[in-house]
């Protein structure tokens, strides 16, 4: 579309101007919308990865210390109620043994997986000489038996060590000794694999029953 200004005469004896101006085509169009969509996107994913600020969640709750002792007791001691739960597990032996060691490391707190594991190998593997349990392989035929890694088995040899459930042999180089306590134990499941587990709650003794120094105070326990 062209439109016409009147421009003031001067030396050129120039009166008017045309001016064409162009609509611009719906390719020009086109293009322009391709160019301005990629900033209107990068501002939509920008606004979506903007982390927003968490309220906050629930507190873990604090666990109770518990307590746990190992004993040898007759059978008619062990069973206090007149009817008990009866869990019974069926595997093959060498993995429900290995599921009853688990209670006897447990009760030395200790928690490393291949805990039952190595031991049930040291058990099976050591020597009887003069009346002790030793075990001479060392610690690489542990590794090598069980598919472990040598760092894995020489840091959960070092906690049932640092526990007393093993410990270095008087005799021979790497050699390592069941203590007293887990030789009975083995001895105890050799036959029939079977444990007693006995869940005892603890009374607590209210605060206005301890005395300043210490002492129970025997009238409020009354």
């Amino acid at each position: 579309m062209a439109k016409k200004y009147d421009l003031p005469k001067d030396e050129f004896d120039i009166n008017s101007v045309e001016v064409t101006e162009q609509k611009p085509t719906e390719e020009a169009e086109e293009k322009a919308v391709e160019t301005e969509a990629p900033q209107e996107d990068k501002k939509l994913v920008v606004e979506a990865v903007t982390p927003q600020k968490k309220k906050g969640g629930r507190k873990s709750a604090s666990l109770q210390a518990i307590e746990q002792k190992l004993d040898f007791v007759k059978r008619d001691k062990a069973i206090r109620e007149h009817e008990v739960a009866d869990f019974t597990v069926k595997a093959e032996r060498n993995a429900v043994r290995e599921l009853a060691v688990r209670h006897l490391v447990l009760n030395y707190d200790i928690t490393e997986d291949y805990a039952s594991k190595i031991l049930c190998f040291i058990y099976d593997n050591a020597r009887k000489l003069d009346g002790h349990t030793i075990y001479f392989d060392g610690l690489q035929t542990i590794a090598e038996a069980l598919e472990l890694s040598y760092p894995t088995v020489q840091k959960t040899v070092k906690k049932l060590r640092d526990k007393k459930v093993i410990s270095n042999a008087a005799i021979g180089q790497g050699s390592y000794e069941l203590s007293a306590e887990a030789e009975r134990f083995f001895k105890s499941i050799s036959n029939n694999i079977q444990i007693v587990l006995t869940f005892e709650p603890v009374d607590e003794v209210q605060l206005e029953a301890v005395n300043e120094d210490g002492t129970i105070n025997e009238d409020m326990v009354k």
